[in-house]
């Protein structure tokens, strides 16, 4: 896709510790072995997304960056933990594949609504359903051996892994290249709870 050389894709999420990302590769490793058709995600790339931005005029990203500011500064850390194995749609006939998050207070989905809030002025469009925060895994590609992996993740439901204080989030950029995307930081913003 060409795109304008003065945008750039972006989305804000926050980062998993290497605790989370170590077991969601041993998982992510025995889901492989059913041979499935599936696009994985590289485990270094997982995150807790909050909101997609899509391609952004680069004039705009210090605008955005103040007022994520003032979203997260009032912000104070989180407890957040992985907590059971899903798909979307559902496992009837799974399309993407994830590991849960337990947030005991739904803080995320109270934040990412902030979120839309600020940047709704603008022009970002509000999400139409609340945030479900999920660890994206893999995105199912066919209906190759998908009653192996169906099954294995039936198995797998229940999983409880790492926990983990939410304590920044950051705003990315994500640079499509033939291997998968790419990301670097454009700003890190800390919950100071100020």
């Amino acid at each position: 896709m060409k795109t304008d050389a003065h945008k750039i894709r972006t989305f804000i999420a926050i980062e998993l510790p290497d605790s989370v990302k170590e077991f969601l590769e041993d998982i992510s490793s025995r889901l492989k072995q059913c041979g499935a058709d599936v696009k994985w995600v590289r485990t270094n790339g997982i995150h807790l997304t909050l909101k997609f931005l899509g391609y952004v005029d680069t004039d705009l990203v210090p605008i955005i960056e103040r007022d994520l500011r003032l979203v997260f500064a009032v912000q104070k850390p989180f407890p957040l933990g992985v907590l059971g194995l899903g798909a979307f749609p559902g496992l009837a006939r799974p399309r993407v594949i994830w590991a849960g998050l337990d947030d005991p207070e739904s803080i995320t989905p109270r934040l990412a609504s902030k979120v839309d809030e600020i940047l709704d002025p603008l022009g970002f469009q509000r999400e139409k359903r609340s945030l479900t925060p999920h660890l994206t895994l893999g995105r199912v590609r066919s209906n190759k051996n998908c009653g192996d992996l169906i099954e294995a993740v039936r198995q797998s439901m229940d999983i409880s892994g790492p926990t983990f204080v939410a304590d920044h989030a950051v705003l990315f950029e994500s640079i499509l290249k033939p291997t998968g995307a790419e990301y670097s930081v454009i700003g890190s913003f800390d919950f100071s709870g100020t």
